[in-house]
């Protein structure tokens, strides 16, 4: 039976830009993203990894499909544990609907199927990153 996608939905007070520059830098994901730092060049087909601190990969992916600044799906794959990194990668959609003032973001976090540990790790993990991202964009 397929695993049932997560599904993470809130609202930001931000132009659709700042929620992608928020969602793509580096700078921004070390705000909010347990302190790691993103990094793609975000053409279908690259690498994108959250690095730890200390260099170390946390989350290594692909480069599905991008809409800047409107979508950008990705596959997910956790690093730092090596059940984890015996999974299959499952995938990570992040879709920015502009409401005139402010932006509905949703998360939708697929195939985890295969993927059972990574399942139970990033169930509800989701609610508090996007949490986070969200307060550090109204308060800049």
């Amino acid at each position: 039976m397929a695993s049932p996608a997560q599904v993470y939905v809130i609202e930001i007070k931000a132009t659709p830009e700042k929620v992608w520059e928020a969602v793509t830098s580096p700078d921004w994901t070390r705000r909010y993203f347990h302190d790691t730092a993103i990094r793609s060049d975000w053409r279908k087909g690259s690498r994108v990894v959250y690095e730890l601190p200390d260099g170390s990969v946390a989350t290594d992916g692909e480069v599905l499909d991008v809409d800047w600044p409107y979508r950008l799906v990705t596959t997910w794959q956790f690093m730092y544990d090596p059940e984890m990194a015996r999974e299959t990668p499952s995938r990570v959609t992040w879709e920015i609907e502009d409401l005139g003032g402010s932006c509905r973001l949703t998360v939708t976090h697929d195939r985890l199927e295969a993927a059972p540990k990574t399942e139970s790790v990033v169930k509800g993990g989701w609610s508090a990153i996007l949490d986070g991202l969200r307060r550090e964009l109204e308060a800049a």
